[in-house]
């Protein structure tokens, strides 16, 4: 089977000459829209556009997001050979695609933990990344509801791989630390001091790919500390007793009250 190549060029347009797809369907939350800012700051445009040509001028096929973010900015455009109905069928398939990839834990707990940034919002992508659901909802599957939240829980499934990660591996207490240090120099009272403490350890991030690891090299008397500490749910009718996915029943319970006809 020959594969043809519908590239004709790559151009470098103005990104506020590019004229949006009118059937373009993905939408940009705000989160989505800082970390691109965040990469573009740090990295810059390492990716192109897509674009083919009309009686109008070059439209977009990928890359609205991108243009609307540096519209004085020259981008690199792949302008295609292709006809509106190879361009609608593109713009059907080309996230849809890319969302069907898998993941091998392995490869990307190896990766993350040499990448770091300096941008805020893109660090939260990485964390995401790290504790193993969607950044952002970017996929659009779970859509949230409009009070901002979302009826699907998912629990992420973690398959351990390789050796037994060290101890410091398995959570970042880098933000937890600052903020512990922070607190203990404001001179504060004990019992506010010691309640911000407390509250400063939501900010642990754990690599759950490394605690699986970590869980199935341990001993017996650890790995029951693991469960007991949720951690780990090896036995989800245990975690229902011990009232960690009965939250869900809950959650759903609530939700089926306010939202009896959703």
């Amino acid at each position: 089977m020959q594969i043809r190549d519908r590239i004709k060029e790559l151009r470098r347009v103005k990104a506020s000459d590019l004229i949006p797809n009118p059937k373009n369907w993905r939408t940009h939350p705000v989160a989505q829209q800082d970390a691109l800012r965040g990469v573009l700051a740090e990295v810059g445009y390492a990716d192109a556009l897509l674009a083919r040509e009309t009686a109008e001028g070059l439209m977009l096929v990928d890359g609205h997001l991108r243009a609307e973010t540096t519209p004085d900015s020259e981008v690199p455009v792949l302008v295609l050979d292709i006809n509106e109905a190879e361009a609608d069928l593109m713009l059907a398939t080309l996230d849809p695609l890319a969302a069907m990839a898998g993941r091998d834990e392995a490869r990307l707990a190896e990766l993350l933990a040499t990448v770091s940034s300096d941008n805020k919002t893109v660090n939260n992508l990485l964390e995401s990344l790290v504790n193993g659901y969607e950044p952002f909802t970017l996929q659009g599957e779970n859509p949230p509801l409009e009070d901002g939240y979302s009826q699907t829980i998912e629990t992420p499934i973690y398959n351990p791989v390789g050796p037994m990660p060290s101890i410091g591996a398995l959570a970042d207490r880098t933000k937890v630390d600052r903020l512990i240090g922070e607190i203990k120099k404001a001179e504060l009272p004990k019992d506010v001091e010691q309640f911000l403490v407390d509250a400063a350890y939501r900010h642990v991030v754990f690599n759950f790919q490394h605690i699986a690891n970590f869980y199935a090299h341990s001993s017996a008397d650890i790995q029951e500390l693991m469960e007991q500490s949720a951690l780990v749910v090896i036995d989800y009718d245990r975690a229902i007793a011990d009232g960690f996915v009965r939250l869900r029943q809950d959650i759903d319970g609530a939700f089926a009250e306010d939202y009896p006809y959703a």
